[in-house]
């Protein structure tokens, strides 16, 4: 989610704690520092996405908060997706593919 998400949340009416899972498709901030600022005010949550995206999105908030990277990755927990596999969420099923950018990205079918 992008920067913010949380205070978009609560603008309507949507308790920010609702959502305990987020889904990673690549490490662009307008795509991730939601997730980042979520983990900071709210703690413990599940991230999905694949490993090259976790371990990028560790290096990146790692460097940018002064966190260390073993600290910030026990303040989420990782549950890694595999291109093509089917995912059981929540009541779907999602299957997740690489897509087409600058830096490593999935996407992904409900």
């Amino acid at each position: 989610p992008p920067p913010m998400s949380s205070a978009l949340l609560m603008q309507n009416n949507i308790p920010p704690s609702l959502i305990t899972g987020v889904i990673i498709t690549h490490c662009h901030a307008d795509h991730d520092a939601g997730t980042f600022q979520k983990i900071l005010q709210e703690g413990r949550i599940t991230l999905m996405t694949t490993q090259t995206i976790h371990d990028s999105f560790l290096r990146k908030y790692a460097a940018l908060s002064g966190l260390d990277p073993q600290l910030l990755a026990k303040s989420f927990h990782f549950r890694p997706v595999k291109i093509g596999e089917n995912i059981k969420m929540r009541g779907g099923i999602f299957r997740f593919f690489y897509s087409l950018h600058a830096i490593p990205c999935v996407g992904f079918e409900v």
